[in-house]
């Protein structure tokens, strides 16, 4: 089996952040890069939200390539700002789920003869809470972890693999025509295979396997939770949810 040295872990780290930035690019050109600059349905939420997860992807290209070219200073200095924008990030999911939510209900109230029901607003719920959610853990590990270079760098990673979903997942909607269910079933296998490789490496090669174990076990049970979307279970779950916190 190939041998990555430390040092050409940081490397490919930035390498395959940048990989994830060009697919979000792709996944959120149409439904919103080239409305530019007259937004259609787009809340100064929303785009505070796109700005500060847009900063946080180039974090992660940037913070990769300074241990990799020995700026460990630099990596310190500029990591400070994590505090800040992780916590923002985490507001800002929570905020634009919330507003996708009263929307939903707002186009309900003024469509009654949609074929959108109440049940597919609770449905693509999933999306919003679990990444939400997802992010939040990861974010707090990878602080926690913040002087365990392995473990700090796995959580960091798994923050950044959360854009898969939607990005890439709005590319094969929007662009590919894949129903909504199916794009979004795709990348969730496409996460648990990517981390599935990292976590088979790190057992193998006897290293501290347990952040991306823990990070298989975020996604795996996302990946059923968007599956069972429809059931009862997470339907009355999603409007207690909504109850209590939207």
């Amino acid at each position: 089996m190939i041998t990555i040295s430390a040092k050409d872990s940081y490397r490919l780290t930035s390498l395959l952040m940048i990989l994830l930035i060009l697919g979000i690019q792709w996944g959120f050109y149409k439904p919103y890069i080239s409305q530019f600059p007259n937004f259609v349905d787009s809340t100064p939420t929303i785009h505070i939200h796109g700005a500060l997860l847009m900063g946080w992807m180039v974090l992660l290209v940037v913070q990769p390539m300074f241990i990799y070219l020995k700026k460990a200073n630099w990596h310190r200095s500029l990591g400070k700002v994590s505090w800040v924008l992780g916590p923002l990030i985490i507001i800002s999911m929570f905020l634009v789920g919330r507003g996708s939510y009263w929307r939903g209900l707002d186009f309900l109230s003024t469509n009654p003869d949609s074929p959108f029901e109440l049940s597919d607003l609770l449905a693509t719920m999933v999306l919003d809470i679990r990444g939400f959610i997802s992010f939040a853990l990861f974010w707090a590990l990878a602080m926690a972890y913040r002087k365990n270079a392995s473990a700090h760098m796995r959580y960091m990673i798994g923050t950044g693999l959360l854009a898969i979903g939607p990005g890439i997942g709005r590319g094969l909607s929007n662009t590919l025509g894949f129903s909504l269910q199916a794009a979004l079933t795709i990348t969730d296998v496409l996460d648990l295979l990517i981390v599935g490789a990292f976590l088979g490496y790190d057992l193998i090669k006897k290293k501290d396997y347990k952040p991306n174990l823990v990070i298989f076990i975020v996604f795996l049970i996302g990946s059923i939770l968007w599956q069972f979307d429809y059931s009862n279970f997470w339907q009355n779950f999603a409007q207690s949810y909504a109850d209590l916190l939207y």
